[in-house]
């Protein structure tokens, strides 16, 4: 299947290809973290069989072509251009997105059209990153913005975003504390309870009862080939596909069933059942766990990891020589990497997931990148951490 992402990669690499290189400096640590996990991929994938395997091939190839083209042009970037434009495509998905549901009969419920509705989910990260670093004036503005992304969160029914959007609003108001961040998280959580009791007859509440019953929202495969429609047919899906993908693992724990093989059995050995209860994994652990075994998902879960040192290290750099906060430091990492955690555990699949998995490899030379091109407004010395300074370009969340 042809994407036009893959023309986007395509245009990219061109651009990159016909530019010069001198003065670069690329940092290839990225690309070495994800190609052990690429050609594991591929080399299960040849297990079912040479044309299984040379799909899979072409498709790393372009993945990895995008991940040069992210490394090669790390330095080259205009990032408050870039996240204007971001911010921009953002706002024009969510748009058409809620116009198109709308024009349809659908208040609420904005989930039709399947991959836009990941804008509810990548709007918070966006938007957090401006509020993050905004000046004192807009903070109140991000604010009231921030508070009007929930009524929206609420209104698509989108329950990965709404956690997301949980997560994030406690770590701001928490500075990035983890264990101050819990009451706050509690107190989310009993904000909900309240919205669907309240609201208990309206059909945009439905979709959010099934975050406190996931397993009773669904309903057992026996039932579904009886007949039973569950109340909710993605939790429905979801607990069968674990119980499933459980069964292949317990198979071959080692290297995993073979790429791409859970789809292709269950369509076999589950034909009787609907459409719906036959679809891919929705959970990259789960599938990786499941087709490429724990060899697969050690080197899977080492990219994320060593993302996520690598970030805390580059934020701890870039607050020692000033040019961010301590509050900043400790919550940038949960405002870039949630939403795309999220993404990969209970949404992505195929050349999305991989998309995603890329940048998230980046995001530590991305971030320091875009942080060192902010405009220093005060001239710190390095290795100060006098926590009474004022940092580069931007307040705190609160005072320190």
């Amino acid at each position: 299947m042809l994407r036009p992402f893959d023309a986007v990669v395509v245009l990219m690499a061109l651009a990159v290809a016909v530019t010069p290189l001198s003065g670069l400096r690329p940092r290839p640590f990225g690309l070495f973290v994800l190609l052990p996990f690429f050609v594991w991929h591929v080399l299960s994938a040849l297990t079912l069989g040479a044309g299984n395997g040379i799909r899979e091939a072409l498709q790393i190839t372009l993945m990895t072509g995008f991940a040069a083209t992210i490394m090669l042009s790390v330095e080259r970037i205009d990032y408050r251009i870039a996240g204007r434009v971001m911010i921009a495509g953002l706002a024009f998905v969510l748009a058409y997105n809620i116009i198109w549901h709308v024009s349809h009969g659908y208040g609420v419920g904005w989930k039709h059209l399947n991959n836009p509705k990941a804008v509810f989910g990548y709007l918070p990260m966006a938007l957090g990153c401006l509020l993050l670093f905004a000046a004192p004036a807009q903070r109140r503005l991000y604010w009231l913005l921030w508070a009007g992304l929930l009524v929206i969160i609420v209104l698509s029914t989108e329950r990965k975003a709404l956690i997301i959007y949980l997560i994030l609003t406690a770590m701001f108001l928490a500075r990035g504390r983890v264990l101050a961040a819990l009451p706050v998280v509690g107190l989310g959580v009993m904000g909900l309870v309240v919205i669907i009791n309240l609201f208990a007859a309206q059909d945009f509440t439905r979709q959010l009862r099934t975050l406190f019953n996931p397993i009773e929202a669904g309903a057992s495969a026996a039932l579904v080939a009886r007949g039973v429609t569950p109340e909710s047919l993605s939790n429905a899906q979801r607990t069968f596909s674990f119980n499933v993908a459980n069964s292949y693992f317990r198979e071959s724990p080692v290297i995993g069933i073979g790429t791409n093989g859970y789809f292709e059995r269950v369509q076999k050995q589950y034909s009787y059942l609907p459409a719906y209860m036959r679809l891919g994994i929705h959970n990259e652990f789960l599938r990786v766990a499941t087709e490429n075994g724990i060899v697969g998902l050690v080197l899977y879960a080492a990219i994320l990891i060593f993302s996520w040192v690598r970030l805390r290290r580059c934020l701890r750099h870039l607050r020692s020589v000033g040019r961010i906060t301590k509050a900043q430091e400790y919550v940038m990492p949960f405002v870039l990497f949630t939403a795309p955690f999220m993404y990969l555990a209970f949404d992505a699949s195929g050349t999305p997931s991989f998309a995603v998995l890329t940048i998230v490899t980046f995001m530590p030379d991305l971030a320091f990148a875009a942080l060192r091109q902010r405009p220093v407004k005060m001239a710190v010395p390095s290795g100060a951490r006098q926590e009474g300074v004022r940092r580069v370009g931007a307040e705190p969340l609160a005072a320190e």
